[in-house]
């Protein structure tokens, strides 16, 4: 039986690369066995994903002449999670096999629930693959890496597998991403998140491409140190980010946009993250933060595009406005080609090491000495009164102090998200309601100001822009009169207040 712990990493074989990568792989092995091997495997869920949802993958799998079951389940960070194989003697899966690991006793409570409600478990989904593994000892580190390619098969429905994982067989997590980072590289790999079953899933749900993903709040115990509380954090902007980029690269025209807009609200989180803890915890290299700007400013050049074309121009055409037949700028670059480029994959890796070391970097001597949830209300209610003080002089900010207004009322409720576990949950929704409601006007604000912009480098060339530009004029100004009030009663609201102290136990939040 293998250690109830995996750490790996697992990226997507560019078509043009496959070749190759086979190749290279050959010229490795591994000890004990053979380095090519087929595998089919059923995984097994209740028609309602009861499994799924709960995170939990459970599958038995023919390999050669054995079957082998594994239970698995994410762990706490983005390379880590639970895995507890069991040798079985046919294609008969057995649930009490894992009995008494904590995932395993999970299993068997969500199975006996689901056949008193008459929800048999059942196989979901398969995968058919063919595996080349190879074993390489590096800089401190010994790695195993498979090469899979083939199918997963849900009923009708197909998707394609052309994988490489990078498994951590001993030593250093860091030396395991740096072999990763330069096969990278060399084979232009993409990393994914997601895992077979997440993929499967989500198939069997006729959901072939990866969907997008939204933020959710980050769970840790009420008592956790600032160094728990933010490796929660980065676990969740980390996800939020790597699950839309992936989204990016094999996701369809008509959902980009949203792949765009939700992979830079990931990036704003974490950097909001960052600001959230500061001086209570560890701080990343200033070369790590400047990539996530780049890569923010970069994706954010591509969404200013499709602002104008899908946005307000759409509006605008609705309300008689002449078709404009000039573009207003010259096309913004492909984020696509943004994402899956060497030096941003790199990113996405140098910040999963980090945050992979993070808690090495403490010293305990530099966190603040009284309770966390505390010093959190403390920063919330500091925020909250510059917010305030800007609503009070709201009708003598210009365009550049809403802009960072608007920045300051994000970060607010990233915060209060983030500090969620050490609030009074009902504090904290009373606050965000209002919060969200001021940040949607803010953001309109914005989308207007940007379009603005647009089209009145458009007068030269096409003199029907000016329609533009006073339907916008009229818009932003009736935009700013509706978010006044609305800031004010955020103004008055109060900040979440913290919890009471309780013994560690782990708070799971909803999606926010």
């Amino acid at each position: 039986m293998r250690r109830p712990v995996e750490i790996e990493l697992k990226f997507q074989v560019p078509a043009e690369q496959a070749a190759r990568l086979a190749a290279e792989m050959a010229r490795g092995s591994v000890p004990g066995g053979s380095a090519r091997r087929t595998l089919v495997a059923a995984y097994m869920d209740s028609a309602d994903r009861r499994l799924a949802s709960a995170g939990i993958a459970w599958r038995l799998r023919r390999e050669g002449r054995r079957w082998v079951q594994a239970l698995k389940k994410g762990g706490a960070n983005p390379l880590e999670r639970f895995e507890h194989e069991v040798i079985r003697p046919g294609p008969t899966p057995d649930a009490s096999m894992h009995a008494g690991t904590a995932v395993g006793d999970e299993l068997l409570a969500i199975l006996e629930q689901a056949r008193a409600d008459g929800n048999e478990v059942g196989v979901r989904f398969r995968t058919e693959v063919r595996r080349t593994l190879r074993r390489i000892r590096t800089r401190g580190a010994i790695v195993e890496l498979a090469f899979d390619e083939g199918r997963i098969v849900a009923g009708e429905h197909t998707a394609r597998i052309r994988e490489l994982e990078f498994e951590l067989v001993s030593g250093d997590v860091g030396a395991m991403i740096g072999l990763a980072a330069r096969w990278c590289g060399r084979f232009g790999l993409a990393y994914d998140p997601r895992s077979k079953a997440e993929r499967g899933d989500a198939l069997a749900d006729g959901r072939p491409l990866a969907p997008v993903r939204k933020a959710r709040r980050p769970a840790y115990p009420v008592d956790a140190t600032p160094t728990e509380a933010l490796g929660a954090v980065l676990d969740e902007c980390l996800a939020h980010i790597g699950y839309n980029v992936v989204g990016l690269l094999e996701g369809e025209a008509d959902n980009r946009i949203d792949h765009v807009h939700q992979a830079r609200v990931g990036i704003r989180r974490l950097r909001s993250g960052l600001r959230c803890f500061a001086d209570w915890t560890p701080a990343p290299s200033q070369a790590l933060v400047d990539g996530l700007r780049t890569l923010f400013a970069t994706l954010g050049e591509s969404r200013d595009g499709d602002v104008l074309e899908t946005g307000v121009a759409a509006e605008l055409l609705s309300v008689g406005a002449p078709r404009l037949s000039t573009p207003a700028a010259a096309p913004g670059p492909d984020p696509v080609a943004a994402v899956r480029a060497p030096q941003v994959q790199r990113l996405l890796l140098d910040w999963i090491a980090w945050r992979a070391a993070l808690d090495t970097l403490v010293d305990a001597g530099t966190e603040p000495g009284g309770e966390l949830r505390d010093d959190a209300e403390r920063r919330l209610r500091r925020w909250h009164r510059r917010i305030a003080a800007d609503w009070k002089r709201f009708d003598e900010l210009d365009e550049e102090a809403l802009h960072s207004l608007r920045k300051r009322i994000k970060r607010q409720r990233y915060a209060v998200e983030f500090f969620a576990p050490l609030l009074r949950r009902r504090s904290v929704d009373r606050y965000l309601d209002r919060l969200e409601s001021i940040q949607d006007r803010m953001g309109r604000l914005n989308d207007l100001f940007v379009a603005r912009d647009r089209y009145k480098a458009l007068l030269a060339e096409d003199q029907g822009a000016w329609f533009a530009l006073g339907w916008l004029a009229a818009r932003i100004d009736a935009v700013r009169d509706d978010a006044k009030p609305e800031l004010g009663r955020l103004a008055k609201a109060d900040p979440p207040q913290a919890r009471e102290a309780r013994r560690r136990s782990h708070c799971v939040m909803t999606a926010g």
